[in-house]
C-alpha cells in the first residue's frame, strides 16, 4: 500500500534524509522516530506529495507519487490520503462539523451527503456533542480530534501523521495516537507516525529510526 525505495532528499547539495525502504501494508501502523533534524517531517512531506525526493520512488495505493504533476500529486492527497499534522490547522470561520467535511466537499461530494459523514466520523472520535460548534471553543485535544476526523472521513486507504501527538497532554496524546491505530485496523488503513513519543511508538507494529536506518518489526 505504501512503497517507498532508495529515497533521499538534498537542499543545497546538504543530505537531509537518506530514508531506509518502506513498506507498509493495510491496516499496519509503522511508526517513523528520530532526533529533531533526522529527516521525519522531511520524509511525510514526501509520503503526501508536498514535496518530491531528489532520489527514490513513492508509491502509495498503486500510483507512483514521484511521476505526477504538482497539481496531481495535490488531487491525491486530498482524494486518498489521510493526512495528519501536529497544528489542526482549523478555519474558524467554519463549524466543526464543517471543518471535518472539508476535504470530500472540496472533491466534490454534495454538502449534505458530506456534513452527514463528517458527523459520523467526529462521533467516532468522542465529539458528537460539538458537530454545530466553532472550533474556537475547543480545546487542544478536541481540535486534534477535529483533525483526525477530517483526515478520516474520506475513508482513506493509506493514513499519514507527523509529530500529531507533540503539543498534547499525556491523556490526549495517547487518544489521539489509538485512534488512528484502532482507524488502521478497522479499516484497513496502511499509517505512517511520526513521533518522538515512546508511548506513541509502542502503539506500533514497526518503527523505522531514521538515525539507524533502522527497521525494527515488533512480534
Amino acid at each position: 500500500m505504501i512503497d517507498t525505495t532508495s529515497v533521499t532528499a538534498e537542499v543545497g547539495g546538504v543530505r537531509i534524509l537518506d530514508s531506509p525502504d518502506l513498506g507498509v501494508v493495510p491496516g499496519q501502523v509503522v511508526a517513523v522516530v528520530g532526533p529533531s533534524g533526522s529527516g521525519k517531517s522531511t520524509l511525510l512531506r514526501i509520503l503526501t506529495g508536498v514535496q518530491v525526493p531528489t532520489s527514490g520512488s513513492v508509491t502509495i495505493d498503486g500510483v507512483e507519487l514521484t511521476r505526477l504533476s504538482v497539481g496531481a500529486r495535490a488531487a491525491f492527497r486530498r482524494d486518498r490520503l489521510g493526512v495528519v499534522f501536529q497544528d489542526p490547522e482549523l478555519l474558524d470561520e467554519l463549524s466543526v462539523a464543517e471543518n471535518a467535511a472539508l476535504p470530500i466537499v472540496l472533491a466534490g461530494r454534495p454538502r449534505r451527503e458530506a456534513l452527514a459523514l463528517a458527523r459520523e466520523q467526529l462521533a467516532r472520535v468522542g465529539l458528537a456533542s460539538l458537530v454545530d460548534g466553532s472550533p474556537q471553543t475547543l480545546s487542544r485535544g478536541e481540535a486534534m480530534r477535529v483533525a483526525v476526523a477530517r483526515a478520516l472521513v474520506a475513508g482513506p486507504r493509506a493514513v499519514i501523521a507527523d509529530e500529531p501527538t507533540a503539543s498534547l497532554d499525556r491523556t490526549n496524546a495517547l487518544t489521539i495516537a489509538r485512534l488512528l491505530v484502532d482507524n488502521a485496523r478497522a479499516a484497513g488503513a496502511a499509517t505512517v507516525i511520526a513521533s518522538h513519543d515512546p508511548e506513541v511508538v509502542a502503539l506500533c507494529d514497526d518503527v523505522i529510526d531514521l538515525r539507524s536506518e533502522a527497521r525494527v518489526t515488533r512480534s
